[in-house]
């Protein structure tokens, strides 16, 4: 186990929380927020403590509790407007972004399924989008992700050189075959220039997701929420200390988990040095172009 001054020493420009719906405006009224008991619940049932930031819905609570963690940078995934979980679409992620003196990093939400999808990717790109977050089984129509006829928009983030970040996992759809690998491997291999990102990990499909991941190069694992003190904790853990070490990426999925709690499960796997730095910052800089 590392205590916080070996961990400075070890990222010393901080962690990246590379997903995270904080409390703006924008999240409020989904239903993470909104529906507090079913959050809390959640967090509870793993042992640990609601944060106070959540409990209070304040963001200057949680941006303390991230820097007390050892955060620096968070990223967060807008949400195109559906049915099924709300979303405020892009505006008010870029406005968090922009008032959070460099805090925060935008991952633009696109309706994939929508017909103006593929041409909006270039401007979201210049309005400062780092990645684009792809949804298509809680659009309202519900689409999986390797249907051919979204193809256009994974076209799309590779001409702008921006990872796509997809929801394969966990609620990615109204049943489970939403969440099933091989829609990833597909995708991964129509295009293989395309970095994929895989949102939720590909839960409760643990060892399919990464056998997806281990075949392809192009696929980076984002576990999140899905990960701390589940079922498929101890198969991620052995993936990243071994061949997904330079393509896994911490992130706390916060709300769902509290921030510091997040932090220390990842530093209780007696994870090597070299792999703490890939994972908590390395990988999230190369991914996103952060050295640039």
């Amino acid at each position: 186990m590392y205590d916080d001054e070996s961990l400075q020493r070890l990222v010393p420009d901080g962690i990246i929380d590379s997903r995270a719906r904080p409390p703006i405006d924008g999240f409020l009224a989904d239903r993470t927020y909104a529906n507090l008991d079913r959050t809390v619940g959640n967090i509870e049932n793993r042992g640990w403590k609601a944060p106070t930031s959540l409990l209070k819905r304040s963001l200057p609570e949680y941006l303390r509790e991230s820097q007390e963690a050892g955060i620096s940078l968070a990223g967060v995934p807008a949400r195109a407007p559906n049915r099924w979980m709300g979303g405020k679409g892009n505006q008010p992620v870029f406005e968090a972004c922009n008032q959070s003196n460099g805090f925060f990093m935008a991952y633009a939400a696109v309706d994939p399924t929508s017909a103006d999808a593929a041409g909006s990717i270039a401007g979201l790109k210049a309005q400062g989008a780092k990645a684009i977050v792809f949804e298509p089984g809680v659009a309202d129509e519900p689409t999986y992700i390797d249907d051919p006829g979204i193809s256009e928009v994974y076209e799309s983030c590779m001409a702008a050189e921006l990872p796509a970040l997809v929801m394969s996992g966990g609620e990615a759809g109204p049943d489970t075959s939403y969440s099933d690998p091989v829609r990833l491997d597909r995708i991964a291999q129509r295009f293989p220039d395309l970095r994929i990102v895989n949102v939720h990990g590909g839960w409760p499909y643990v060892q399919g997701a990464l056998g997806v991941a281990f075949r392809r190069p192009n696929v980076w694992m984002l576990p999140d929420v899905y990960f701390p003190g589940l079922t498929g904790e101890a198969d991620y853990v052995v993936a990243m200390k071994t061949f997904l070490q330079d393509r896994f990426l911490f992130a706390t999925g916060y709300p769902f988990c509290p921030i510091k709690a997040t932090v220390d499960r990842y530093l209780s796997f007696s994870l090597p040095e070299s792999v703490i730095q890939k994972v908590f910052r390395e990988n999230a800089v190369q991914l996103f172009g952060l050295d640039k």
